[in-house]
């Protein structure tokens, strides 16, 4: 594990935990993925260990094509640091968030990340995150350029819903996340809004994702977690619940001009996939994948390589252009 300390004013000697893969040197690709979680999940959520199964680690399948990776936990989640969790707000997390990102960068290009790493001063560095992370890629990006490229997998842009069987119980369930930036940390509760979610089985994972799996990731209680699984989080900062209201990041979203890779399961948490791209409207390089037989956690998904794939590829391809014109 990666302990990067946070050094300004929010920083009060916290932490961000990260985990690097790094590839051959011979066969980098150019191409660097830092990749945050979804609330209730950890950074090991990219890096998945069941039992019994083989192949779920998406870290593993981009390190063997020749891409760096590099998982991490936002603040208050995970392996970083709780303290303040509480007050914390997600402009907190992003600023955080972005200050171990670019300490991390910064290692990789002058080459002090690890001893048999050469440095890669024109690595291109794209951020990724699942559902909040997701939604906390997209401000880290507006509010610092962290990243040369974002791929922002399962938040939407415009609303983030949690899909549900019947329309009653998804209205009901919209209407627990009535919030806005502006709304104080007090009124924010994570149990209480998800009490009104009639099922989570539903949106998180597809009918074919194995009833062991699912009995793994849920057993210990979701969202608010009891007991966790390895790649799980005991704790959410509350103002992550206002991050499924209405143009939570909206303004961030238009102010994007790098490239995004907007990436969704089929059924997932937005409305309408073909729209979302309206919403980064500064980006002249946007792409849009929806990805068959997947719910909202993509990695669990029987068709999740489909998603790795197109998520590579692109990234391969955001690292060679950049690079061709020098802008990396």
């Amino acid at each position: 594990m990666l302990k990067v300390e946070l050094t300004t004013a929010i920083s009060g000697g916290r932490h961000i935990a990260m985990t690097a893969w790094l590839p051959e040197p011979r066969k980098f690709s150019g191409a660097v993925l830092f990749a945050s979680p979804g609330g209730g999940y950890s950074r090991r959520y990219w890096d998945l260990r069941l039992p019994g199964y083989a192949n779920y680690s998406e870290a593993e399948h981009h390190v063997a094509r020749g891409r760096a990776f590099i998982a991490y936990d936002h603040l208050g989640v995970g392996d970083s640091s709780l303290d303040g969790l509480e007050s914390l707000t997600i402009e907190d997390i992003a600023e955080a968030d972005h200050q171990a990102v670019a300490q991390v960068a910064a290692r990789l290009r002058n080459g002090t990340l690890h001893a048999d790493f050469p440095a890669i001063p024109r690595a291109t560095v794209i951020g990724m995150g699942q559902s909040m992370g997701g939604g906390v890629t997209i401000i880290m990006q507006a509010r610092h350029r962290s990243f040369d490229a974002i791929a922002p997998l399962g938040y939407s842009a415009i609303h983030t819903v949690l899909p549900q069987r019947d329309a009653a119980e998804a209205e009901r369930g919209k209407a627990a996340y009535a919030f806005s930036r502006s709304t104080p940390a007090d009124q924010l509760s994570v149990a209480e809004a998800s009490a009104r979610v009639a099922d989570f089985r539903y949106p998180f994972h597809w009918e074919d994702v194995p009833d062991d799996i699912v009995e793994l990731d849920m057993a210990g209680g979701y969202p608010v977690r009891r007991t966790a699984p390895d790649f799980g989080s005991l704790t959410i900062p509350p103002c992550v619940v206002a991050m499924m209201s209405p143009g939570y990041v909206a303004a961030e979203a238009a102010a994007i001009d790098a490239p995004v890779f907007l990436g969704f399961g089929e059924r997932d948490v937005s409305t309408d996939p073909r729209a979302e791209p309206s919403a980064f409207r500064s980006s002249g390089d946007i792409t849009l994948a929806v990805i068959p037989r997947m719910a909202h956690m993509h990695n669990f998904a029987g068709t999740r390589r489909l998603l790795w794939e197109r998520l590579g590829d692109w990234a391969d391809g955001v690292a060679r252009r950049l690079q061709s014109t020098g802008r990396a």
